[in-house]
């Protein structure tokens, strides 16, 4: 097996992200059995050791120098080779800092491939690790987002779910979260008072958007444009809940020439203020759980909005946007994730779970958004699937 195992490693060895050629179908599916091969070859007691040794000591080695600010100076400073001392130099805290502390956490991000280790005490960074440090890329965003939250609500879960008895959590204000928090808030009202863990959210929420299939290259937008109505001033897409404008951007790229005003973002107004878009796209605040404004669309958008909310809140969200269709005219778009009923993968399961411990919200079933959109007063037209086979694109109408 020796020589087979060698030929195995030289395989590995050589496959990166560049070897598919943008091609992120094929990229996810390789990475996927990637992840299956290293379940199979480790033993149980190795597995045990990542989830409990290994993965806790990880993020806090790249959160500690997150909060040293040497991610962002080592990229600013154009990467490169540099020594454990050069690296000491590049903290935030050059005179506090003692050099063996960072190089025992450096050994360790080694050990992981969040950097490379080139020689002793000597390191150069990888695309992960300079991606950390650009502001443009929102991973550090991401990373610190799991730090603020999620990390403390998921080791807080199992606590949670025997209080609650181990029925499933629906309670979208007292929940998970708030028995978590130090101040007992749910997940939105520590965004609302903490304008830091607000800005990591968003930038979390912008990278995991930016990283999908656009809408747009699921379904033909100028399908829309077939009988819309837009001399009189009435929007082709309203995007309910669009953080920053990364979806209805989608929609301007694939129809450049739609007139100003056919495009409307909305969010609450803080989010609306951080909005950068187009001046042909109507950015305007709004709380989605009061009556829709915008009468009349061809097209209401939601994208990763109504796994935020259990059922309840969620039919109370869809109400208010069906009372602004015209029906025959108007068609509501669902972007979310459809578990499939076997087979779900890492990315599709380890969300629903972070939106239980999060929200007390959930990813659904086929069978689930009908009777969700059912019980809204809308009838689903389609499902159209994302090629990365992570979402779908859901086209409903009214009943």
């Amino acid at each position: 097996m020796g020589s087979q195992s060698t030929d195995i490693i030289a395989v590995l060895d050589s496959i990166n992200h560049a070897s598919f050629e943008g091609n992120e179908v094929e990229r996810l599916r390789v990475r996927a059995a990637a992840r299956r091969l290293l379940a199979r070859v480790e033993s149980p007691y190795e597995r045990a050791w990542g989830f409990c040794f290994e993965q806790p000591v990880v993020f806090a080695a790249l959160q500690t120098c997150i909060e040293l600010g040497l991610w962002e100076a080592w990229t600013a400073a154009g990467g490169g080779e540099k020594s454990i001392d050069e690296l000491v130099k590049l903290t935030a805290r050059p005179n506090d800092i003692e050099p063996n502390l960072l190089r025992r956490l450096f050994r360790l991000l080694a050990a992981f491939n969040v950097v490379e280790e080139t020689g002793e005490d000597t390191f150069k960074p990888t695309p992960f690790s300079l991606a950390i440090g650009d502001e443009s890329t929102k991973v550090r965003a991401s990373l610190e987002a799991a730090n603020n939250q999620y990390i403390l609500a998921g080791h807080n879960l199992p606590k949670y779910l025997a209080k609650i008895g181990y029925k499933e959590p629906t309670a979208a204000d007292a929940n998970n979260h708030s028995d978590s928090d130090p101040e007992g808030l749910n997940f939105f009202a520590r965004l609302q008072k903490s304008p830091k863990y607000y800005e990591d959210f968003t930038g979390h929420m912008e990278a995991w958007t930016a990283w999908k299939t656009p809408w747009t290259k699921i379904y033909d937008s100028s399908k829309l444009l077939e009988g819309a109505k837009l001399d009189n001033g009435s929007p082709l897409v309203v995007d309910v809940g669009g953080n920053t404008g990364i979806d209805i951007s989608h929609v301007l790229k694939a129809q450049p020439d739609l007139p100003a005003g056919a495009l409307v973002l909305q969010d609450l107004p803080e989010i609306i203020s951080r909005a950068k878009v187009d001046d042909k796209i109507t950015a305007t605040a709004h709380d989605f759980f009061q009556p829709q404004p915008v009468k009349g669309s061809r097209a209401y958008f939601m994208h990763a909005v109504l796994h935020d909310w259990p059922d309840e809140k969620a039919t109370q969200l869809l109400q208010n946007t069906r009372d602004a269709m015209v029906k025959g005219y108007s068609k509501l778009f669902v972007y979310d994730i459809v578990l499939p009923p076997t087979g779900a993968s890492i990315s599709q399961t380890t969300m629903d779970v972070n939106m239980m411990s999060l929200l007390s919200a959930s990813e659904r079933t086929k069978s689930q958004w009908e009777t969700l959109l059912g019980g809204a007063g809308f009838k689903i037209v389609n499902f159209w699937p994302d090629p990365q086979e992570y979402e779908m694109l859901i086209e409903a109408e009214i009943a």
